[in-house]
């Protein structure tokens, strides 16, 4: 019954974000699926960091096939280099086992995350219990 109640907040927290909202989830989920990969590396678990490895790599996917080139310019055009970076970065990690290479990528989505944070808490659009958020900031 929690698990299920869980979920339907997560959901709804989901389904209710702005589109830079959900950008930091994204973020988030990767993060939290690196840190288990990277954990799971360091208890002989291969299996189960191939599997949360293979979660990152679709969320970056995710991100990089909403990047939107014609609003974001020059840091679309990064973000993809970047986003190009982690992929191949984690793949190769995760056919070698190699935690440090893990952790590299981990300190690249931190960075990229809290500086969504950052520039989520500075939108003058975004403002924390907003009750209307049918208006959508294109990310």
């Amino acid at each position: 019954m929690t698990a299920r109640l869980t979920n339907a907040h997560l959901l709804t927290k989901v389904l209710t974000a702005t589109n830079r909202e959900v950008i930091v989830y994204l973020y988030e989920g990767a993060i939290g699926y690196l840190h288990r990969a990277i954990c799971a590396l360091r208890e002989g678990r291969p299996k189960a960091a191939a599997t949360s490895i293979e979660r990152v790599v679709n969320i970056i996917i995710e991100l990089s096939g909403n990047l939107n080139y014609t609003l974001g310019g020059q840091i679309a055009l990064r973000l993809d280099a970047i986003y190009s970076h982690l992929v191949e970065s984690l793949t190769l990690a995760d056919a070698r086992g190699d935690v440090e290479a893990l952790e590299s990528c981990m300190r690249i989505l931190v960075i990229l995350c809290d500086a969504w944070r950052q520039a989520l808490g500075s939108d003058p659009r975004h403002h924390p219990g907003q009750s209307d958020r049918r208006a959508r900031v294109p990310a």
